[in-house]
């Protein structure tokens, strides 16, 4: 939907400045008088002219009021299902499974920074982490050890099927090393 609205907007907005341009035209007298004096008197002559012209009209005031409020909607976290029974259904949203993430990642002493994402597919939570590591880490054996630790930790916590996770190292830090004097 938000695609549609947004190519309705530019069309809006490229009508809007049309109307714009003309009427600076007019008004600076680029664009001789005889002009909109011609499309007004078709206007009230014509009744094809002022059919067309109204249908215009109601189209442009139902997409006027159909930008108008077309954020307003308040949009539901985005959320995984985490157990169904007779009670109702359990959640756990994709904030909290993110933060979670986040928080088990950056326990590990090779990583200095991450930014997690979580997504959900065919009832599997997903992870993706970008994340900055101490350099002289050996990557593949800290991240393959994260992986099969948080998808154990999410698992547990949440009992949510963590389908897959993707570590992108992105940086290496160097490591301070405190000076004493």
């Amino acid at each position: 939907m938000r695609i549609i609205m947004r190519a309705l907007l530019t069309l809006y907005i490229l009508l809007v400045l049309f109307v714009v341009g003309v009427t600076l035209g007019c008004a600076w007298g680029l664009i001789d008088a005889a002009h909109p004096q011609y499309w007004l008197s078709l206007l009230y002559g014509d009744i094809t002219v002022i059919w067309i012209v109204s249908i215009i009209c109601i189209a442009l005031a139902i997409l006027s009021l159909s930008l108008m409020f077309s954020g307003i909607r308040k949009r539901k976290p985005k959320s995984a299902r985490v157990l169904t029974s007779e009670g109702g259904a359990i959640f756990v949203t994709l904030n909290a499974l993110e933060e979670m993430a986040t928080r088990h990642i950056s326990e590990s002493s090779a990583v200095r920074s991450v930014n997690v994402r979580v997504s959900v597919k065919e009832r599997k939570v997903n992870i993706s982490a970008k994340m900055m590591v101490v350099e002289g880490t050996c990557i593949p054996d800290v991240l393959k050890g994260l992986q099969t630790s948080l998808k154990a930790h999410i698992e547990t916590l949440c009992g949510i099927e963590v389908g897959k996770i993707i570590l992108l190292v992105d940086k290496t830090a160097q490591v301070v090393k405190a000076r004493v004097e």
